[in-house]
């Protein structure tokens, strides 16, 4: 954390706060109490991330202070905008920094999109958020949610942009929406070396290295260095992530990333995976993690398929 913050960051954030058995190797809390004795006191502003869907009581929230988190990052579900609204509300009430997350944006019209912007304005949040979920959106697509967020957000209020790398498209999209002119600000989600589930995010090293070099920025790279050698790195080399062809494909077929393991373990080949996920649209099935339907689309595909896990 020390790393982070001393590059020059905004926030650093920590990571889910949900329901859970608590694990002091795990970054992952059950109450802001485990966040208090491990990262504070200290001066860095801290962020935390909660899912409306997961059913985390907000009431578990103390009200917001030195020692707690200063920024939670909702997720929201699209069929729990109005459960999501009063949870944001209490958070706020509570005196914590709201960020309101569009999780799985495509799934928005731009219609719709315009009206979710507006329904959360009136809260006055921090921040709503761009959140590319399964990572699959395109510069042009991007741009266009995010000047609907522009011209309909409220006053004060960040435009957020929170990339996943399934395309290799996490760089280019960072260029486009720092490049452009909107009346907000805009605020970037970023890992060191791009860590994170799957196909990982946007890396916080590029974002910093290219607002030095294009903006005058003035971010302290080198402490990103030192933190991806000792502790990112040696993660990385027993478990990576980052860009590859069945995460492409998911994103691809518009279906959700988690399947990816599960096929390759599998042993499907990328051509098979391919057909897998495009049987998936085709039945809009795949949004959802189900084994089931996925063993049985298999099944149907090649019927001489057994599971081999």
């Amino acid at each position: 954390m020390d790393y982070v913050t001393r590059s020059g960051v905004d926030y650093a954030e920590l990571a889910f706060i949900r329901l859970c058995d608590y694990q002091k190797d795990k970054m992952e809390f059950s109450n802001m109490d485990q966040i208090t004795r491990i990262f504070r006191p200290s001066s860095y502003p801290l962020a935390a991330m909660v899912e409306i869907g997961y059913g985390y009581p907000v009431e578990n929230f103390p009200l917001h202070s030195k020692d707690t988190a200063d920024l939670i990052r909702l997720v929201v579900w699209k069929r729990m905008m109005k459960e999501s609204y009063e949870y944001a509300k209490c958070l706020i009430d509570k005196g914590y920094q709201v960020g309101i997350q569009a999780t799985r944006i495509e799934q928005y019209s731009y219609e719709e999109f315009k009206e979710f912007v507006r329904f959360f304005s009136t809260l006055q949040p921090t921040a709503i958020y761009i959140v590319d979920t399964f990572g699959l959106l395109t510069k042009d697509r991007l741009l266009k949610y995010a000047a609907i967020a522009d011209d309909n957000i409220g006053d004060g209020i960040y435009v957020g942009y929170h990339a996943h790398n399934n395309m290799q498209q996490a760089v280019t999209n960072m260029h486009a929406i720092i490049e452009t002119q909107w009346k907000h600000d805009i605020i970037l989600d970023a890992s060191i070396m791009g860590i994170g589930k799957g196909a990982g995010n946007l890396c916080l090293e590029l974002l910093e290295k290219y607002l030095n070099e294009n903006y005058s920025a003035n971010y302290q790279e080198e402490y990103l260095y030192e933190c991806a050698e000792k502790y990112i790195q040696p993660i990385f080399t027993k478990k990576p992530w980052g860009y590859s062809i069945p995460y492409m494909l998911s994103a691809k077929f518009e279906r959700n990333p988690s399947y990816v393991p599960y096929l390759t373990k599998a042993g499907l080949t990328f051509t098979q995976m391919s057909k897998v996920f495009q049987l998936m649209r085709e039945r809009d099935e795949g949004i959802r993690y189900d084994i089931g339907m996925c063993d049985s689309l298999i099944k149907e595909i090649y019927p001489t398929y057994e599971p081999k896990i």
